[in-house]
């Protein structure tokens, strides 16, 4: 089994967070959909990262977590590059700013 020790659990936290900051500030800067999208998978790659560090307690657990996460987040990220391509197809550009505009 692995065990991690307090201090690192700590740091693996404080890095989970700092990732979700990143992707945060990715969403609420960015105007280009794409880039907000991806600021979304960062906010949710950092949530992975604190669900497993608190998992790592059981290591069967934390794997199997981690494969079902894997496999979900893949086909999520295939669903939206097939939205994102098919209003790029419609709309011509990817601005979020459009999406204000017109509506969905």
């Amino acid at each position: 089994m692995i065990f991690i020790d307090k201090l690192t659990g700590a740091i693996v936290m404080l890095v989970s967070v700092i990732i979700m900051g990143i992707g945060a500030y990715g969403v609420s800067s960015s105007r280009s959909l794409f880039r907000q999208l991806l600021s979304i998978e960062v906010i949710f790659n950092g949530l992975l990262l604190l669900v497993l560090s608190l998992l790592s307690f059981d290591a069967i657990m934390a794997t199997y977590f981690g494969i079902v996460v894997i496999s979900v987040v893949s086909a999520e990220v295939i669903v939206v590059v097939s939205i994102l391509i098919a209003y790029l197809r419609e709309s011509g550009s990817l601005s979020s700013e459009d999406l204000e505009e017109g509506g969905v």
